[in-house]
Order: structure tokens, then C-alpha cells, then sequence
């Protein structure tokens, strides 16, 4: 577990949700909580037919891979990185953990654009 994050839990609010995942992904290797995270934030349901953007059930609209990253990194509603901070095999460094989440997600982005089935509505364009 990292020392830096266990400071932070008490000058950061955090939501129902990530401390519900946080408990779930101790038990979970890092790649494992990860996509548990993901899953359970986006629900993603299908991917553009002209675009490399996928469709958030949770959020209801079409995402891109930068707009993925931002929020997932860097918003404090979602920030997997803390969510996964107790995760088996999760690096001590903050800055290590957040690198190896952003690589996880790059990869978890590039095979749902591979796997989940094309999808034409809802029609309006994606965020970037």
C-alpha cells in the first residue's frame, strides 16, 4: 500500500464508490483492479463506426482516448490510481503506480476498440 495515499485518505474526499473498489482491488492484481475500475466507472458498450471513441453506458456519451486518460488519471471522482493503490503488485511510488495505471489503460483502450462490436447511435460526436 502506498504511505503517500493513506496520508491523502484523510485530506481527500473520496467517493462511495472508490472506496468500495479500493477494498475489492486488495485482493486483486493491479492489471485486474484496474479493469475492475474501469468496468465499473465507464460500462463502455461499443465503439464508433468512423472514430476511435467508445460509447460510456455510465456516462452516456462516446469517449476518446485522451478525454479516457483525463478523467481517469486526473479526476477526483474516478482517480483509478487511488482507487487501485492497494492492489497486489501495485507500486509503492506514486509516480511509478500512476505510470503503470496509464499503461494498463492505453492497453485496456486498444483492445476494447478491437473487441466490442460497432455501434451507430447514439449519434453525436464524441468528446476528444
Amino acid at each position: 500500500m502506498i504511505r503517500v495515499a493513506g496520508n491523502m485518505l484523510s485530506t481527500r474526499a473520496s467517493t462511495g464508490r472508490q472506496q468500495r473498489l479500493r477494498q475489492q482491488s486488495c485482493r486483486l492484481p493491479l492489471g485486474r483492479a484496474i479493469r475492475l475500475a474501469v468496468n465499473s466507472y465507464y460500462r463502455f458498450k461499443g465503439r464508433s463506426i468512423h472514430g476511435k471513441s467508445l460509447w460510456s453506458a455510465s456516462e452516456r456519451v462516446w469517449i476518446g482516448l485522451d478525454t479516457f486518460l483525463h478523467w481517469s488519471l486526473n479526476l477526483e471522482d474516478i482517480d483509478i490510481p487511488w482507487a487501485v493503490a492497494t492492489a497486489v503488485g501495485a507500486p509503492q511510488d506514486v509516480e511509478e503506480l500512476r505510470d503503470a495505471v496509464h499503461l494498463e489503460l492505453v492497453s485496456y483502450w486498444a483492445n476494447r476498440l478491437k473487441a466490442l462490436p460497432r455501434q451507430e447511435f447514439p449519434a453525436w460526436l464524441p468528446l476528444p
